[in-house]
């Protein structure tokens, strides 16, 4: 994997440098809402976690066209507490906020199959940061995650004459495994946990009216099942206390993001 994001580096350093008369290059900002749930499961399949809530966020895009070649690099940020719902180790329901931070990067490329159909693929990386906070019968953890991502699409663009532009597109997502740093607030030894590799998908559409041509619209939505993670040893003040594992979860988000294009 280190190998691929090394050769996209070099392929976005080469497209820098060539610079053909009908290139040209492209930027947008904008605000984004994304509606993000994650739920954990036991062994069983016993739903063990369920988180859900809207964290809005910003967004940045800069794109850089050479005929029929697009190279492309994407970033947001979410960030806001929800709600969480859960349970102790001991089986007893808890309910609490976790307070989360979501941070996407994106860097790939697409080629022109014909004026309206294209295929892309992009290397992501996720960081994303749980703070369950503690109530009287459980204390916090926490949580924060590492992964690095492969996708690969295809994307569709229509004129709906003169009314604007129109694009929807669908990619296949294969996750490394997750990275898990765990804190115990202060109880335990922070832990480290690695998961399994990972698949998921991602669809989305977008608009650009024509009665707004620099404003872009878009909703997409994602989901991915990541694999329980072996079992890992525990520790207080380096004494071993016992094992724990990152539990199966599945991620889904549904994202709305409004881009100003110049």
């Amino acid at each position: 994997m280190t190998l691929i994001f090394r050769a996209a580096a070099a392929a976005a350093l080469l497209a820098s440098l060539v610079q053909p008369a009908s290139a040209q290059w492209q930027g947008g900002v904008g605000l984004s809402a994304r509606y993000q749930t994650n739920t954990e499961f036991d062994q069983t399949g016993r739903q063990l976690v369920r988180e859900e809530g809207w964290l809005p966020g910003i967004s940045a895009r800069v794109a850089y066209k050479a005929n029929e070649l697009i190279w492309f690099t994407e970033g947001v940020i979410h960030d806001r507490s929800i709600p969480y719902h859960g349970q102790t180790q001991i089986g007893g329901a808890v309910d609490s906020t976790t307070s989360t931070r979501l941070i996407h990067l994106r860097a790939g490329g697409a080629y022109a199959l014909t004026d309206s159909y294209s295929a892309f693929a992009a290397l992501e990386w996720e960081k994303w940061a749980r703070d369950i906070r503690g109530t009287h019968t459980a204390a916090g953890l926490q949580e924060k995650y590492t992964s690095r991502r492969m996708l690969a699409g295809v994307q569709g663009k229509w004129n709906l004459a003169g009314a604007g532009v129109i694009a929807a597109d669908a990619a296949v997502v294969i996750s490394e495994p997750e990275r898990l740093r765990v804190g115990f607030s202060g109880l335990l030894d922070p832990a480290a946990l690695e998961t399994k590799w990972s698949k998921g998908l991602q669809v989305g559409a977008s608009i650009r009216p024509a009665f707004i041509p620099h404003w872009e619209l878009r909703t997409a939505y994602d989901w991915i099942r990541v694999e329980r993670s072996d079992d890992m040893p525990v520790t207080r003040n380096g004494q071993f206390m016992g094992t724990i594992a990152q539990p199966e979860h599945v991620k889904r988000g549904v994202t709305l993001t409004a881009l100003y294009i110049f």
